[in-house]
């Protein structure tokens, strides 16, 4: 046979037809390969979108579904009726730049330097080269973030919003109040969009729905581009000065009332944009505020008649309020919903506290090993499934109440221990209640068990030497 020779007609058609069944064996085993893969890539589960709405000074009492008689909140009622309410939930501080900082970073406070509220051009604030934060933990996995209302951890640079991993941040740098006659400062206050002023002096009645018109237009734009989504709501209200736009003007019989039918409707509008763009279902909301109500305002604020001593909500059955660690200055109202992956209507007495917001995130998004092993909180997601959950969350669950840069009481189990303050040099007056028998802090038995005082003395003292 010559091998060199020309192939003939017959053979040209064999090898074709061998060349085209090859083809056709490559493609099958090819879907062979890749089907599995394929169907592994449907049946996992999308990766949820993110709202964290925070009120400002909003108090445990202030909503209906928490006991209070007279205001109008059905937005966050349903919201109750939709998803798990916290009945023993904290804010890690009784004030509002140490809560948001606990809030994003998982960690007390006092271990991030943020001592107190900030004021403008302030040298401390949250450093974004210092702290690992769930807007950097949620865009490095490839979520889009947006901020929007007050921010209030910095206003220098390397402090703010953008240079904390957030996208997008429309609001204000600091409180509504920061200008005369409540506070003197020599920056005047602006409506912020990114890194431009975008209002110079902006109207506090218009802050609102500002804020609810930009969370809504950003929740369309994410789910049309079918990204995963961080939505931090930062509302001013209900903060002194309260201010309410006229739609909502009288609404109720008092200027408080007014402006919490507002922000339930802000609530109320995010869920139904959340709705209408077909990602409610795969959508974590959660609602609570930075502290409790500002019950014992200091004189500065009454240097406008627009400020009223009885411009503040309520702490419920609690004792104290904004600045203070009795309870009511840190039990805040805790609103969680997610269609499908939370009870419906379910009531959870477990305390849980912001610095766990991030941790409990981190697990709902495959993001928990992107977090730092300095985090304080704990992924809370068995509490609030109602799931049997380990003894850490439970029984011997320590809770930290975080004060002007330092731990002035501790919660362990029921028992929490107080160190009033004293003048310098005297040794502070150890309080210890029993919270499940006496939630309002009425009876100070801490004579009657000097053991427990001694050993939550110790834990105290221990946590406030680490950092």
């Amino acid at each position: 046979m010559n091998l060199t020779a020309a192939p003939g007609p017959r053979t040209r058609r064999l090898r074709g037809a061998l060349r085209r069944l090859s083809s056709v064996a490559a493609v099958g085993l090819m879907a062979m390969l890749t089907l599995p893969a394929l169907a592994r890539a449907q049946s996992s589960p999308q990766r949820p979108n993110i709202v964290v709405i925070l009120a400002d000074d909003l108090g445990y009492g202030d909503l209906a579904s928490y006991g209070h008689p007279s205001h109008r909140t059905p937005h966050l009622d349903a919201m109750a009726r939709d998803g798990v309410r916290a009945t023993a939930a904290y804010a890690p501080s009784p004030s509002c730049s140490p809560t948001r900082a606990s809030l994003l970073t998982g960690r007390y406070a006092f271990r991030v330097g943020i001592r107190a509220p900030l004021s403008p051009r302030s040298p401390q604030g949250l450093r974004a080269s210092d702290v690992v934060t769930l807007p950097r933990v949620l865009k490095d996995a490839g979520y889009k973030t947006m901020v929007v209302g007050k921010w209030h951890l910095g206003d220098q640079p390397g402090m703010r919003p953008l240079e904390h991993g957030f996208d997008r941040f429309v609001g204000l740098l600091y409180s509504h109040d920061y200008k005369a006659p409540f506070v003197q400062t020599p920056e005047r206050l602006a409506l912020w969009d990114g890194e431009t002023r975008r209002i110079e002096e902006p109207d506090p009645a218009t802050l609102t729905s500002t804020y609810t018109e930009e969370a809504v237009t950003f929740i369309k734009a994410q789910a049309a581009a079918k990204q995963p989504f961080f939505l931090y709501l930062a509302h001013s209200m209900p903060h002194v000065p309260l201010a309410v736009s006229p739609r909502w003007r009288g609404r109720t019989s008092s200027a408080y009332g007014d402006v919490m039918a507002e922000l339930d409707d802000s609530i109320g509008r995010v869920r139904a944009a959340l709705a209408a763009t077909g990602v409610a279902d795969n959508t974590l909301v959660i609602f609570t505020s930075d502290n409790g109500p500002w019950n014992a305002m200091p004189e500065r604020m009454f240097g406008s008649p627009d400020v009223k001593p009885w411009d503040h909500g309520t702490t419920g059955p609690f004792r104290g309020g904004k600045a203070g660690t009795y309870e009511g200055g840190h039990r805040v109202p805790f609103i969680a919903t997610w269609s499908g992956q939370l009870p419906t209507g379910r009531t959870m007495d477990a305390p849980i506290s912001l610095v766990d917001l991030l941790p409990t995130v981190a697990g709902r998004t495959g993001t928990t090993p992107r977090l730092p092993s300095t985090v304080d909180g704990k992924d809370t997601w068995p509490l609030l499934t109602g799931a049997s959950a380990p003894d850490g969350l439970t029984s011997e669950r320590v809770l930290l109440y975080d004060n002007l840069g330092h731990a002035e009481a501790i919660r362990i189990g029921p028992w929490k221990l107080r160190l009033a303050p004293a003048p310098a040099g005297a040794t502070p007056k150890p309080e210890l209640f029993h919270l499940l028998n006496d939630p309002s802090e009425r009876y100070d038995v801490s004579a009657a068990h000097p053991d427990i005082v001694d050993r939550l003395r110790q834990r105290l003292a221990s946590e406030n030497a680490s950092r």
